[in-house]
């Protein structure tokens, strides 16, 4: 167990500073643009304010549009009863957590534990790569890993040693590191899996993990340089530069009207302003007005659209994200078509993920005892529907669907605004309604056939409908 665990520590250290400059881009703590070694307080001002992050817009995107809101088994009618334990850990909020990190960074942890107070009740917490590794035998095709490792703090010493915890198909252990790892305590969670989900949205067949962030990097300096130089540009050249020759300038008097002398005993004078709200005029009929004119800054805002379109490209965004002032009277149909590539990388996170719920929702089950719920292989999340279809297009969708045939809690799951909770509710008033409408026509059935036994004409008209049936 030990070797496992320093094991496990080293690996944290190992992607410690790559996983961290991820982080620091993802806030907007980037390094400052390129700067002369000798350069002046002004330009170092300017260098802070050239900083323009846009690396969180690219990563909202696809988070935004990612919300799970149910979960289905086949041998249970609406959602089972692990989705309680999800509401129970708030996780229609925290979801997006796990979400965002994982596209960040290429990966994220959670962790299914029975609760130490109620130990029939799970506890689902997601964890940063920067604090958690999981070992697996294959990285690929393993569902659970062989063990992991999460510390309190990458930051420790003998001085200063971090509490963390072990897991494996047994137990978890409690850890003390500061340099060496000890074991303090140890308790078995009952599970026979380690209770840990990868959420890794992007993998290669060598267990590698992509993030949308380390892409972004190069791109996100060189945004960063542009809007310095356009800064530059339009604080030195930005404004037209008044000129003049053959301007005498004033002297300075004192109160009495006499000139005011320096150190030498030479008159001073008051130097020109050529400033926009200055009006120059001069006593010299030799005297030159002039005006250089201002520099253009639309090379410079041309670069920097350029520069986030490529952005967008690489992370498949649609360009009308950042870019919504450029399109205008757009069809309804060209901006779907600019959303399409986009629509597949979420539908591509969606299977990404959606497994890793539903092994995390399973663990659920089996903390609280249904081993049934935690072997069903065929239980799937679903997902709300983020489309951009209006409402009467899906409604119009929807009627012809069920004309067709197709159940009304399935053609709502298509209509955006309808959550699980909604079509649940149609459900059980639906069947409800059957069931209402069922009992009034057996009874008016029995009813017919009282009256037939007693009414000769009613026995006719029985006949009659029982034939016409």
């Amino acid at each position: 167990m030990l070797k496992r665990a320093k094991h496990s520590l080293s690996m944290i250290q190992r992607d410690r500073e790559d996983l961290e400059k991820i982080d620091r881009y993802a806030r907007g703590l980037h390094k400052s643009p390129f700067m002369p070694s000798k350069a002046n307080p002004e330009f170092l001002e300017l260098s802070r304010r050239a900083i323009h992050n846009i690396i969180p817009l690219l990563v909202d995107a696809p988070t935004n549009a990612l919300a799970v809101e149910g979960y289905r088994r086949s041998d249970v009618s609406g959602n089972p009863d692990e989705w309680q334990f999800w509401q129970a850990n708030r996780m229609d909020q925290r979801q997006s957590f796990v979400h965002r990190q994982a596209i960040e960074a290429g990966h994220a942890y959670v962790t299914v534990l029975p609760s130490r107070t109620e130990p029939g009740k799970p506890e689902i917490r997601g964890h940063s790569p920067m604090r958690m590794f999981a070992a697996y035998d294959d990285p690929i095709f393993d569902a659970f890993p062989m063990y992991a490792l999460l510390i309190e703090s990458p930051d420790y010493n003998q001085d200063n040693p971090t509490r963390g915890k072990f897991f494996d198909d047994k137990r978890v252990y409690d850890v003390v590191i500061d340099g060496s790892v000890r074991v303090v305590g140890s308790r078995p969670h009952g599970l026979d899996v380690c209770p840990v989900v990868r959420f890794a949205p992007r993998l290669d067949l060598l267990g590698r993990a992509y993030g949308m962030v380390e892409g972004l990097i190069r791109l996100q300096d060189k945004l960063n340089q542009m809007w310095l130089n356009m800064l530059i540009a339009q604080h030195y050249t930005g404004f037209a530069i008044r000129t003049a020759t053959g301007l005498a300038p004033m002297e300075r008097l004192d109160e009495n009207g006499m000139p005011m002398l320096d150190a030498n005993g030479q008159p001073t004078f008051i130097p020109p302003i050529l400033d926009p709200s200055t009006m120059l005029m001069s006593p010299n009929p030799d005297t030159k007005f002039g005006q250089l004119p201002s520099a253009g800054t639309e090379d410079f805002q041309t670069a920097i659209e350029l520069v986030v379109q490529h952005m967008c490209a690489v992370t498949e965004t649609p360009p009308l994200y950042m870019l919504s002032g450029k399109l205008s009277n757009l069809s309804a149909d060209a901006l779907a078509a600019s959303e399409s590539a986009f629509t597949r990388k979420c539908d591509e996170y969606r299977m990404s993920f959606g497994e890793s719920w539903e092994m995390v929702l399973r663990l659920c089950s089996l903390v609280s005892g249904d081993r049934d719920g935690f072997e069903a292989q065929d239980a799937q999340v679903m997902w709300s529907d983020k489309g951009n279809r209006s409402l009467a297009q899906a409604v119009d969708a929807g009627l012809k669907l069920v004309q067709m045939g197709v159940p009304t809690d399935i053609v709502l799951t298509k209509v955006p605004g309808f959550s699980q909770q909604d079509i649940d509710e149609v459900r059980e008033r639906q069947e409800d309604e059957d069931g209402l409408n069922g009992a009034a026509e057996k009874f008016a059935n029995r009813l017919r056939a009282r009256g037939a036994a007693e009414d000769p004409k009613e026995k006719a008209r029985a006949v009659r409908d029982e034939q016409a049936a």
